[in-house]
């Protein structure tokens, strides 16, 4: 019996021990509970800040490595250009093409931050390449500014067309009479994705349409009022609706009148009539009905472009205290942070350097607030701090 007296006495000894272990295996269950969340948003952050692309690369007299940074190059390349495409439609890439090969496209290692090669193939002849590609878009952003393509020199809304196509002796054409049935795009609606898309707008579909859907009586109408129009425009998630006719007089003459509406509110952002007339032999492969949208469109989408631009930000002078730096190496990584980083900041310059506190005037674009955030928020901070004493006039950076 006295082993087990023994034994509950080690028992009692142990208990509190046992206890400290049990509470530290359950923290870090916890903890391990939590990570792969954390993780994940960090991961999703870096996603959509990155971009895939393939490129290839000629081998050379057996020289891998040249085809393997000629690969790097043109995937490298496709990046940019797609940037650019996003940031200026296609028809502004085409228009200023030559400008901006020799500004951006022959310079791509400029704008790229950072990539990584996903997976790379060697035949015989060839090296091809699968890259995640991270692009600087503010040195990008303020590259384009600097050639004077400013920020809302393209729109990136989305449209939906409400056009009814009338020719004569026949019964006029339009869509939203019968959702539920497919119809081909018809020539006025082809015209208008065109010149549209060109602007960088993107072109709502009608394809489908959930058969439960329901419409009120007024959207399917052929005279469509302001009221239906915008409703089809929040059914199919389009910020612009262009509603109005299009009437073809044979071959060789038509008209327009149109009106574009901002969905959000209702408002009229253009309207006007225009025609189109094909002299002599026609107008090669312009028809009449895109020579009248054009014409329309040459007058109409910058009062459109204008209608949708956001409300003009001022630029302040604000100040940014830095406490806690421990180099100078960390100021400068801190300033081509703030510089290389966000659009929207335009100087960074030092006004007063001390051991324990640096004061740095910002120029920037916008509110202090709103950079505060950003900043702090930044996936890709080069150290680790906390902001402090936001106001009107600037915030305190506190280095860890």
């Amino acid at each position: 019996m006295d082993w087990i007296r023994e034994l509950k006495a080690i028992g009692r000894s142990e208990s509190l021990p046992y206890f400290f272990r049990l509470c530290l295996v359950v923290f870090f269950l916890c903890l391990l509970a939590h990570l792969p969340t954390k993780l994940s948003s960090a991961q999703e952050i870096e996603r959509a800040d990155e971009r895939i692309a393939t490129g290839t690369g000629t081998i050379v007299k057996g020289n891998m490595a040249l085809a393997r940074d000629e690969a790097i190059s043109e995937a490298s390349l496709k990046v940019i250009e797609e940037c650019l495409i996003q940031r200026l439609g296609a028809q502004g890439l085409a228009n200023n093409f030559e400008r901006l090969d020799e500004e951006i496209l022959s310079r791509t290692k400029e704008f790229i931050r950072d990539y990584r090669i996903i997976s790379e193939l060697r035949t015989e002849r060839h090296v091809k390449v699968l890259m995640k590609v991270r692009v600087n878009e503010a040195i990008l952003e303020k590259r384009l500014e600097r050639m004077g393509f400013s920020e809302t020199d393209s729109i990136h809304a989305a449209v939906l067309f409400l056009v009814a196509e009338m020719k004569e002796d026949l019964p006029p054409i339009y869509w939203w009479g019968d959702p539920s049935r497919e119809t081909s795009l018809t020539q006025t609606e082809l015209a208008l994705s065109r010149v549209f898309e060109g602007k960088g707008f993107r072109v709502v579909g009608r394809s489908f349409f959930p058969p439960e859907e329901g419409y009120d009586e007024h959207m399917l109408h052929l005279a469509l009022g302001n009221e239906g129009a915008v409703k089809w425009g929040m059914l199919l998630s389009a910020q612009v609706v262009v509603t109005g006719e299009a009437h073809l007089y044979g071959e060789s003459k038509a008209s327009v009148f149109l009106k574009a509406l901002k969905v959000v509110d209702g408002t009229i952002l253009a309207r006007g009539y225009r025609g189109g007339t094909l002299e002599g032999n026609g107008g090669g492969d312009r028809s009449a009905v895109e020579l009248a949208v054009n014409n329309w469109a040459n007058d109409m989408l910058p009062l459109i472009v204008s209608g949708l631009k956001p409300a003009e930000k001022a630029i302040n002078q604000i100040t940014v205290m830095i406490k806690g730096l421990k180099s100078y190496k960390e100021l400068r990584d801190f300033r081509e942070f703030l510089k290389g980083d966000f659009p929207e900041v335009r100087s960074v310059v030092e006004t007063s350097l001390k051991r324990d506190l640096v004061r740095v005037s910002v120029e920037v674009k916008g509110d202090p607030e709103a950079l505060a955030k950003k900043v702090l928020n930044h996936p890709k901070r080069p150290l680790s701090f906390e902001i402090d004493d936001l106001s009107d006039q600037g915030f305190t950076v506190v280095i860890r």
